[in-house]
């Protein structure tokens, strides 16, 4: 949307009303400005993830630290910024570890999708809503991930490993909840102070 501001003349009538230029802010319909500092933080997000997700291991399942952070983007400010958050944190990512090329920002839209439409029916659950849809979107991820995987001809065809798909989103979903309130603190900072258009 843009905006176009004018600048009262003190003394003057509506004719001298001054032209200050435009101001100009992208907004997304229900969510928030998408600023130059956002695709950014999708790649630091990208990097953290290729650098880390692959050593850390709880339980004998890994994080996937790109998908709470697309998932509580997508909750927290909007679909628009989700799915930028989805393809440039997920590309990053991709780019850095060895699955087949394409297929991380393909899942992470889909979760960015699902999260978003999740929000329009259960956004109001401020607190539970976000960790949920971490939850749902590990497991879409996982299931998706494998399918992909076995359409590339990367991975053999197999079973499903329910407990493990269902272990990963458990961490994925406990991460969330960990990071849940400075995320929103600095959503909150974010929203109000980044005017910057995309």
């Amino acid at each position: 949307m843009f905006h176009v501001t004018h600048r009262r003349i003190p003394g003057g009538g509506a004719e001298n009303d001054a032209y200050t230029g435009p101001q100009v802010t992208h907004s997304t319909p229900g969510g928030a400005a998408i600023s130059y500092l956002s695709p950014l933080l999708a790649i630091i997000v990208g990097i953290v993830h290729a650098a880390l997700a692959p050593v850390i291991v709880v339980g004998g399942v890994k994080p996937n630290l790109v998908l709470v952070a697309v998932v509580l983007v997508t909750a927290l400010a909007g679909f628009m910024p989700g799915i930028t958050w989805a393809f440039v944190a997920g590309l990053t990512a991709n780019l850095l570890v060895g699955d087949p090329l394409g297929s991380i920002p393909l899942t992470m839209l889909l979760v960015a999708t699902l999260a978003a439409g999740g929000a329009r029916v259960l956004g109001r659950m401020v607190w539970i809503y976000p960790v949920a849809a971490v939850f749902a979107g590990s497991t879409v991820a996982d299931v998706a991930s494998l399918l992909i995987g076995q359409l590339v001809g990367h991975v053999a065809p197999m079973e499903l490993p329910v407990p493990m798909i269902l272990a990963a989103a458990l961490l994925n979903s406990v991460i969330a909840a960990i990071v849940l309130y400075p995320a929103r603190v600095l959503s909150g900072r974010y929203v109000s102070d980044e005017a910057a258009a995309w």
